[in-house]
């Protein structure tokens, strides 16, 4: 088995231009978000050969639900991923906010700014432009039901984003989060964010498995997150953390497949993966893991806290690196001050629709 390396900075491009030139690996990684995209563009993966691969060690209804395709199986996840709210329970006790606070979207202010006025180069939460955005999705999913149904129709108006956006206004207002202009730099890269490493932030979403990335050295405890009252949906995510597939087009589709049957299924591997992509999806990894006493406390709380609050899966179109994109580029003119809440209300919803007309 020969390794092919590559960074996250433009893996999803790499992928696409590998599957169309014939040059992809034959056992491939990808996010789960892409999974639907990239199955559309035509024969790319190969069906999971359950007399090759024991299926059986997995949830039906998870992969049903996330590695699916057109009824055939194509992809198999690495682990379950959850979203989960990291803290520093410590840096709450030193600005007198009860360090078991249940989280609010009001106390979320009102407890949240005692940091910020203790020490102004200190917030409550950290917020690279991506965490920006995925508060904004957590909002939109509480308040409409999510950003893009499955039927690629919008699930919110101007009136509800301008209130998500007015929270978000709130949030920076009231030095609860940095400005936009200081965590820039830092997209999908907070565990490089040196106001991070050096605790000026109290806490940050994640997912577990980055969890201990995004912690690095500091000690943190986790927490659920805030939900409102008759929200429609929580907004918190649960699904693999990343996905195997294998390339249709490999001279060594059977190969590959044992390869893949190992990885998720053999003990060895089991032991040597460890919790590196979150919590084994496999029944049989998750024994040798429980067996071997080495699932943190921490990542089986923050996992099952998860679960517990987990809403409905996004639709495929909402995960769309399109419609990804869009959000994000309003929501940079939003955080940079370009735009007021209304404004960046109404360009989302026609932004999102004439992206989705073109997918």
């Amino acid at each position: 088995v020969e390794g092919e390396y590559a960074g996250w900075d433009g893996y999803y491009q790499r992928i696409v231009t590998q599957l169309a030139g014939g040059t992809a690996p034959d056992l491939i990684q990808i996010d789960q978000p892409w999974f639907n995209e990239l199955c559309s563009r035509g024969d790319v993966f190969a069906e999971i050969d359950p007399s090759i691969v024991d299926t059986s060690t997995f949830d039906k209804a998870f992969l049903d639900g996330y590695c699916t395709y057109e009824g055939k199986l194509m992809a198999l996840p690495t682990g379950v991923n959850v979203n989960t709210l990291v803290i520093d329970k410590n840096m709450l006790a030193d600005a007198g906010i009860d360090p078991e606070i249940q989280w609010t979207w009001e106390n979320l202010i009102s407890e949240g700014k005692k940091i910020h006025e203790k020490d102004p180069s200190k917030y409550l939460l950290a917020a690279t432009p991506d965490h920006v955005r995925f508060w904004f999705e957590v909002l939109m999913a509480q308040i409409a039901g999510g950003v893009v149904g499955p039927d690629k129709e919008l699930l919110f108006t101007a009136d509800q984003a301008e209130q998500a956006f007015n929270y978000i206004q709130a949030l920076y207002d009231n030095g609860i989060i940095p400005p936009y202009s200081q965590t820039s730099l830092f997209y999908q890269r907070l565990n490089e964010d040196p106001n991070w490493i050096n605790g000026k932030y109290a806490a940050c979403w994640s997912w577990v498995s980055s969890m201990d990335k995004d912690i690095g050295q500091r000690d943190m405890e986790t927490t659920q997150f805030p939900v409102m009252e008759n929200a429609v949906d929580t907004g918190v995510l649960m699904r693999p953390s990343q996905l195997y597939v294998v390339a249709s087009n490999s001279a060594s589709v059977t190969e590959s497949l044992k390869l893949l049957e190992y990885m998720v299924n053999d003990e060895e591997a089991a032991a040597i993966l460890g919790t590196a992509r979150g919590i084994p999806s496999s029944s049989k990894a998750l024994k040798v893991l429980e067996d071997a006493n080495v699932l943190s406390e921490l990542t089986v709380t923050a996992t099952n806290e998860g679960i517990a609050q987990a809403g409905n899966p996004q639709s495929t179109w909402q995960m769309n690196s399109e419609v990804i994109d869009t959000m994000q580029q309003v929501i940079d003119e939003f955080g940079y001050g370009r735009t007021t809440a209304r404004e960046a209300a109404e360009s989302m919803v026609t932004s999102l629709e004439s992206t989705l007309s073109r997918l």
